[in-house]
């Protein structure tokens, strides 16, 4: 018994090592033969044959557009997207197709058609017009373009669509004219859906990072206008109040000739009313209802100095008058008291 459990054992460990032997392999061999593997993908180069034979079918494609064979101009530049797609030829063709798509109110499939040419063909001369076509593609999105479903039922508003295809204009081409305007359309379709915080993130790109864009002072105007819509009263909290005030600030120091200019005084005037109504609020609290006068005086302070013509202001000088005579406020709980004939 003892002599057949040997002769098992003997057999199993004999059979482990070849197996292991078979299975063995070097991870650096396999990261070299996988590295090999891409190389040799990324050396596919088309031939001069396949070059010719895709330039010819393009050229025939653009005669057949112009004689208003859509159809087979169209079969015929999928044929060479397909087959030729690392030709100089793709990228002109990919190009077309996208303009066929797109006359056919395929905006989507349009966009991604072209967006082959900046991943696939970044060779192509016209790099400029292509994101022109991606951007009509985008903006018929923002102004409710809809896909149909079975082709006959319109389908939904695809408004976050539009912002990512805004988006990647923006990532495609980020010194192009169409980067400040992307951002701009971002924070439009934000504001239209009620979203603050991403119209706030694409003015705050538009302004620190294209300055000199000719849509620099409407996203100084659209940041100050959408902080403002955020100030629920001067009871809450006035972060918003504050940000709202810089931009306009900003506005009237760095867009002094602007159209806005009237607009932008009387919003500014408004929030800095609010802000001081705010710190009168404030003051009145701690003068009222703590006996803290050296608390009220500060907020006091702070309001006639936020804005000093304000009915706030004024009012906030009145008690700061009292609270130099002695007056004791009278509290709340003093009022009920004197109602209740109660010392």
């Amino acid at each position: 018994m003892q002599r057949r459990l040997h002769f098992l054992f003997l057999f199993l460990f004999a059979s482990t090592c070849h197996l292991s032997a078979q299975l063995s392999f070097n991870p650096l061999d396999w990261l070299a033969g996988d590295s090999k593997e891409v190389e040799e993908l990324s050396l596919v180069v088309a031939t001069a044959a396949d070059e010719t034979t895709a330039a010819a079918l393009v050229s025939k494609a653009k005669t057949e557009l112009q004689d208003g064979k859509t159809g087979k101009a169209n079969r015929r530049l999928k044929k060479v997207i397909k087959r030729y797609e690392t030709t100089t030829a793709a990228g002109e063709a990919r190009y077309l197709r996208g303009k066929i798509l797109m006359t056919k109110g395929k905006w989507k499939k349009a966009f991604y058609t072209l967006q082959e040419i900046v991943t696939d063909s970044p060779d192509f001369e016209e790099f400029n017009q292509v994101l022109g076509a991606q951007f009509e593609c985008a903006t018929a999105l923002m102004e409710g373009a809809r896909g149909r479903i079975l082709w006959v039922i319109p389908g939904f508003l695809q408004y976050s669509e539009a912002i990512r295809q805004f988006e990647q204009i923006v990532s495609n081409g980020p010194y192009s004219d169409y980067a400040p305007l992307g951002l701009m359309n971002i924070a439009f379709i934000a504001e239209e859906q009620e979203d603050p915080d991403l119209a706030i993130d694409a003015l705050d790109r538009l302004i620190n990072y294209y300055p000199q864009s000719m849509l620099a002072p409407d996203a100084y105007f659209s940041m100050a206008e959408t902080y403002s819509s955020l100030v629920k009263g001067p009871e809450y909290d006035q972060g918003s109040t504050r940000q709202a005030i810089s931009y306009y600030e900003d506005f009237l120091i760095l867009f002094s000739k602007s159209n806005y200019i009237g607009d932008v005084e009387a919003n500014l005037s408004a929030m800095q009313n609010l802000l001081a109504e705010s710190r009168l609020k404030l003051g009145d609290f701690y003068y009222y209802y703590r006996s803290n006068n050296t608390a009220a005086l500060v907020f006091y302070n702070e309001a006639i100095t936020i804005a000093p013509d304000s009915e706030s202001a004024d009012e906030a000088r009145a008690r700061i008058k009292d609270v130099e005579a002695g007056v004791r406020p009278v509290s709340g709980a003093r009022i009920v008291r004197s109602l209740l004939l109660i010392d």
